[in-house]
């Protein structure tokens, strides 16, 4: 199991973090009774790597409000039908330009979508590469 707060501290340790002044901010962990509650009401399981991080961290902020790379999980959106797809979706964070999702399928890929436009686009294969990404700037 990732140790999600050392290896985001890492993150912010790269050069390219440094550059850039980002920050983490974590919040109280998510409860195993709030989990269960979300995945009920959305019927649908959570990837483990994502309940790894929730019962660290119900969110992370980036930048000191700039970046909300995981939105609290009372914030997630679901998306039926997103573009034809069969997949509902899950809008787990954003930034001033992007919202950022992934399928509630057997492929949690992060995919990334333009705020004014109706695409999402391949961004990430697993969460801790999504992670990796963002505080690389890319």
């Amino acid at each position: 199991m990732t140790d999600w707060k050392k290896h985001l501290i890492a993150l912010t340790e790269q050069d390219s973090a440094r550059a850039r002044k980002l920050d983490v901010s974590f919040f109280p962990p998510v409860p195993e009774e709030a989990l269960l509650a979300w995945e009920t009401t959305h019927d649908a399981e959570l990837p483990a790597e994502w309940r790894s991080f929730l019962s660290v961290s119900d969110g992370l902020e980036v930048g000191i409000g700039t970046r909300w790379v995981v939105r609290p999980l009372a914030e997630w959106d679901v998306r039926e039908n997103l573009c034809a797809s069969r997949h509902r979706w899950v809008c787990f964070g954003d930034d001033a330009e992007h919202r950022y999702l992934f399928p509630l399928s057997d492929q949690p890929s992060i995919y990334e979508e333009e705020r004014f436009g109706a695409d999402e686009i391949f961004f990430a294969a697993t969460f801790r590469r999504y992670l990796e990404l963002v505080f690389r700037g890319e």
